[in-house]
């Protein structure tokens, strides 16, 4: 078949059809790919999990020998970082704070039984931003089930604004 409608990807600067065509209908990119669906809910699961302030349910998404790092940026270009049982990421505070977190946009990678989840975040609580910066997953298929394995993040409590505008 030629003609213009067999020039998408070219027009699009190389993008793949079924990428445009969701683009096209409003669909999500995770509708077209089951295994990129898969691996996005359990990081999605470990964030109603935070959300829930339900440590059962954050650690049903993990694995029991991951890691959790942690680089904390502050204004003056100076880091700290911190790395912890994967368990620990899991524990929760309790109080009446509602949490959420997201990712704008995450890209995910999938080879085989491993996977990677990457992108900007954005951490708020009672409806404020208080902390955003980017995020890694690093998953593992393991007897047909997606876990986490580790998670490396930083945090920023400056520049979040332009995260929130990303994200809309």
């Amino acid at each position: 078949m030629e003609g213009p409608e067999c020039n998408l990807v070219a027009a699009h600067g190389g993008m793949p059809d079924d990428m445009m065509i969701a683009l096209f209908l409003g669909l999500a990119p995770a509708m077209l790919d089951p295994g990129r669906a898969e691996v996005l809910a359990v990081v999605e699961a470990a964030f109603a999990g935070i959300a829930a302030k339900d440590e059962a349910a954050i650690r049903a998404q993990l694995r029991p020998t991951g890691t959790a790092t942690v680089i904390m940026e502050k204004v003056d270009g100076s880091r700290t970082v911190r790395s912890v049982d994967l368990a620990a990421w899991a524990s929760v505070n309790p109080g009446p704070e509602r949490y959420k977190e997201q990712m704008i946009a995450p890209t995910v990678a999938i080879d085989g039984a491993i996977a990677t989840v990457s992108g900007r975040y954005i951490f708020s609580t009672d409806g404020t931003i208080r902390h955003c910066g980017y995020q890694h997953f690093d998953l593992v298929r393991d007897a047909g089930i997606w876990k986490i394995q580790n998670v490396t993040w930083s945090v920023r409590t400056f520049g979040c604004g332009a995260a929130r505008a990303r994200r809309k």
